[in-house]
């Protein structure tokens, strides 16, 4: 857990996006990189790096954050 933590607050846009999901829920790519006003490119790769960690899920084009997700986002926020 404390490896996860560290890869989401060593960047600003990586803990903004789990941030985001944590208090929207689910979106797509496109309303994800509007609402943090990063280029959708960006959004596409942190997206992919948080599906590799499972902390986010992606299901017919709308990401959402998984249990694993939840907790780093909470103890993130809770810092």
């Amino acid at each position: 857990m404390d490896e996860l933590m560290g890869f989401i607050t060593g960047n600003k846009n990586r803990q903004k996006l789990l941030a985001l999901l944590g208090s929207k829920g689910e979106m797509d790519a496109a309303r994800i990189a509007k609402n943090m006003h990063v280029v959708k490119i960006s959004v596409d790769k942190i997206l992919a790096e948080l599906v590799e960690r499972e902390l986010i899920t992606e299901n017919g084009g709308l990401y959402g954050l998984t249990a694993l997700g939840t907790d780093v986002e909470r103890s993130i926020h809770a810092i």
